[in-house]
């Protein structure tokens, strides 16, 4: 019976490490990404919902919350300051709320570089199907690539939603740097899918413990 009761927790703790979202806070090289520049050269504006491909040729659509925003190509040390790396491309998203990206294919990981419109400091979210994200970071125009990188690990992600839960002055203006897709990296597990974990494991103890009692195992 112990022999038993040792295999069902194994297979617990696959079942819910296989199905836990991840958040990504170290920048990985991804097999897959989605360069901004394709939209047009610095200073173009875009138009929600707007279409894209990835460098692999998967194709997606991004789309954000506030028709009253306005979506913008732009390039970091040319039209716009701040501290992605010199030359990066990325989307500025004014007064938009969020930016959704959703992809015709499923991923095991997406995220991108972020940063406030306005300098100071921020909280960026991300969330997919499955759960959000926050992490913080402050805005400047260092230049220098130290921007902050937020993404999310999981199974079969096909789309995910970036925006700012506080930030000075404008929460709903945000820079969105290129999406890095399929990355390896490590990754911090989501507190919500310990718990779960935690409480399961307890669960199922308590479950076999008493079955063994009334058999007097």
């Amino acid at each position: 019976m112990r022999k038993i009761s040792f295999v069902l927790i194994s297979l617990l703790m696959g079942a819910l490490t296989a199905n836990a979202d991840t958040l990504v806070t170290i920048r990985p090289t991804g097999i897959d990404s989605v360069d901004w520049s394709q939209l047009g050269t610095s200073v173009t504006n875009i138009y929600s919902p707007f279409t894209f491909t990835t460098t692999l040729g998967v194709s997606g659509i991004g789309n954000n919350t506030n028709a009253d925003g306005a979506d913008w190509v732009m390039q970091q040390g040319v039209s716009a300051l701040g501290n992605f790396a010199p030359g990066d491309y990325f989307i500025l998203g004014q007064g938009i709320g969020s930016l959704t990206l959703t992809f015709d294919q499923g991923y095991t990981q997406i995220g991108a570089q972020i940063q406030a419109e306005y300098f100071g400091a921020f909280t960026a979210q991300i969330c997919d199907i499955n759960a959000c994200f926050t992490e913080n970071g402050v805005s400047n125009n260092d230049n220098d690539n130290s921007a902050i990188y937020i993404g999310i690990d999981g199974a079969d992600i096909t789309s995910v939603t970036f925006s700012l839960t506080n930030a000075h002055l404008d929460p709903t203006s945000i820079l969105i740097n290129d999406v890095t897709l399929d990355g390896n990296a490590s990754v911090t597990p989501e507190p919500g899918s310990l718990l779960l974990f935690g409480t399961g494991l307890a669960a199922l103890a308590g479950a076999l413990r008493r079955r063994y009692a009334r058999k007097g195992v």
